[in-house]
């Protein structure tokens, strides 16, 4: 395995900051897929946050290994939440659940206007146009890196852009159009390990 459990093996006496950056991964890795050209799919319990204690291989484990604890439920309802609401925004915006690969419709972009191809960019950034499909344009910004990072999304206006989805603002991680802020500066900070999605209704 090549994995990342953000600075803390194991589950016991974890510090509150490790605790808080899985949970925002977990988030970015929803947001990810959900934004993704193609079919999503992910575990039964990662909505949740379940977990298989490290065995990412449980097919013979008919036990706690690989059952659905469904306590996790409710002590995850934020990442719950988070979750159908990535789902329902994905099954609202039909210029992500094309057929074919987005090709013309998409522009990739770095913090700026060019991308850093390099292994060590973490910083990464596209523009979705809607009009081939009646919908929303959107704009994602990622940033993997450990620091913020300013991005200056390339758009020709900031007029009619709000802010949907941002990974490390907590409880609010998701907005409603009609309740996101609206986009007031051509810089944007992207915070450490995050994920913010802007969205321009047609």
């Amino acid at each position: 395995n090549y994995s990342w459990n953000c600075g803390w093996e194991g589950d016991e006496e974890v510090p509150p900051e490790v605790l808080a950056l899985r949970r925002q991964q977990a988030k970015n890795a929803c947001c990810l897929l959900m934004l993704a050209n193609g079919t999503p799919m992910f575990c039964a319990g990662d909505e949740f946050l379940n977990t298989q204690f490290g065995n990412n291989n449980p097919y013979c484990q008919d036990n706690e290994i690989s059952w659905l604890d469904w306590e996790r439920l409710e002590e995850n309802r934020d990442i719950f939440r988070f979750f159908c609401r990535m789902i329902a925004f994905r099954k609202n915006h039909p210029t992500l659940a094309r057929s074919r690969f987005w090709r013309e419709d998409v522009r990739w972009h770095g913090t700026g206007k060019d991308i850093d191809m390099t292994y060590e960019s973490r910083r990464l950034a596209f523009y979705l146009d809607g009009r081939s499909q009646q919908d929303a344009d959107l704009y994602v910004m990622i940033n993997a890196d450990d620091d913020d990072a300013q991005f200056q999304p390339q758009l020709s206006s900031l007029s009619g852009w709000r802010r949907i989805v941002d990974t490390a603002a907590g409880q609010d991680d998701f907005c409603e159009p009609e309740d996101a802020p609206v986009l007031t500066s051509a810089r944007m900070t992207v915070r450490a390990r995050s994920i913010v999605l802007l969205m321009r209704p047609r």
